[in-house]
C-alpha cells in the first residue's frame, strides 16, 4: 500500500466533506450544543452541592452519546454509497490504485473530517469552561478521547452500511436506524432484561458491551468522578470485579474491536463490490 497515494485520498476525502458542509454544520452544532450543556451543567451547581464539573461532564456525556453518532454515522454511510450512485467511484478505483488504497484513504479522510468536527466542539467547550474556572484537563480529555473512540466506531458503522446499501437514500435510512438502535432500543433492552432479572449481573455485563454506547459512557464515567454510582449498577459490578484500570482497558478492547471488524467487513466487501 502506498502511503502518499492514501495521503492524497484522505486529503480529497476531507475536501469531499467540507464542500458538502456536513461536518462543518455538524461541527458548528456541537459547538453550540456543547457550550450551552457546559453553561446549563455549571448553573445552580454550588446551591445543589455538587461539583460544578462533574454536573457539566455529566450533561456533556450525554451529549456525546446522542450527538457524536449521529455526527459521524451519517457522515461515513454517505461516502460510499454516494460515489456509486454518481460514478466517482468506479472511475476512481479505475485509476492504477487498488481498491485497499481507496478504502483506507476515504475512511482516513472520514475519520479526519470526525476529528476536526469534534476538536471545534470540544475546544470552545473547553475555551468557555477555563474562562469559568473549575476544569479538571484530564477528566475533560478522557471525555473528548472517549468521544473520538465513539466517532471512530460510528464512522465505520457508517462506512459499512455505505457500501452494502450502495444508494445514498438507503444508507442514510439504514444510518438512521442504526442511531436510533444504539442509542435507545439497546439501552432499553438492557434496562428491560435488568427488571426481569432474566441474566445475572456478568451477562448483563456482557450484553452492556455489545453497545459501543454503552462501553463509552462506562469508559467516560471512569474518568469523571471517583464515585462508583456514575457507573451505574452493571458498571458499579465491573469495577468490583476487575477494578478501574482491568475495566477501562476492556472498554477499550471492546471499541477497537468493533472497529476492526466493522472495517474489515467493509473492505472485503468493497473489494468484491462490482462498480463497472
Amino acid at each position: 500500500m502506498r502511503l502518499a497515494i492514501v495521503g492524497l485520498l484522505c486529503a480529497r476525502e476531507v475536501r469531499s466533506s467540507v464542500r458538502h458542509r456536513w461536518s462543518l454544520v455538524g461541527a458548528l452544532a456541537f459547538a453550540l450544543l456543547a457550550v450551552a450543556v457546559a453553561h446549563l451543567g455549571m448553573s445552580g451547581a454550588a446551591q445543589w452541592g455538587v461539583s460544578a464539573f462533574d454536573r457539566t461532564s455529566a450533561a456533556l456525556l450525554n451529549l456525546v452519546l446522542l450527538f457524536v453518532p449521529l455526527l459521524a454515522l451519517p457522515l461515513g454511510a454517505t461516502s460510499f454509497s454516494g460515489e456509486m450512485e454518481d460514478g466517482t467511484l468506479s472511475y476512481l478505483v479505475a485509476q492504477p490504485l487498488t481498491r485497499a488504497e481507496v478504502f483506507v484513504g476515504k475512511l482516513c479522510g472520514l475519520l479526519a473530517a470526525m476529528t476536526l468536527s469534534l476538536l471545534l466542539g470540544f475546544g470552545c467547550a473547553a475555551i468557555f469552561l477555563g474562562a469559568r474556572g473549575d476544569v479538571s484537563i484530564q477528566a475533560f480529555a478522557t471525555m473528548a478521547a472517549g468521544a473520538w473512540l465513539l466517532g471512530v466506531v460510528s464512522t465505520a458503522i457508517g462506512v459499512l452500511l455505505s457500501i452494502v446499501a450502495r444508494t445514498r437514500s438507503r444508507a442514510l435510512t439504514a444510518a438512521v436506524g442504526a442511531w436510533l438502535l444504539l442509542v435507545f432500543l439497546c439501552d432499553f433492552g438492557v434496562l428491560a432484561l435488568a427488571a426481569t432479572q432474566a441474566l445475572g449481573a456478568n451477562a448483563l455485563f456482557g450484553v452492556s458491551l455489545v453497545n459501543p454506547l454503552q462501553a463509552t459512557k462506562m469508559l467516560s464515567a471512569l474518568s469523571i468522578s471517583d464515585r462508583l454510582e456514575v457507573l451505574g449498577p452493571v458498571g458499579v459490578h465491573a469495577v468490583r470485579e476487575l477494578g478501574r484500570p482491568a475495566l477501562a482497558g476492556v472498554l477499550c478492547a471492546t471499541l477497537a474491536a468493533w472497529t476492526l471488524v466493522t472495517s474489515s467487513t467493509a473492505l472485503s466487501l468493497f473489494r468484491r463490490e462490482n462498480l463497472t
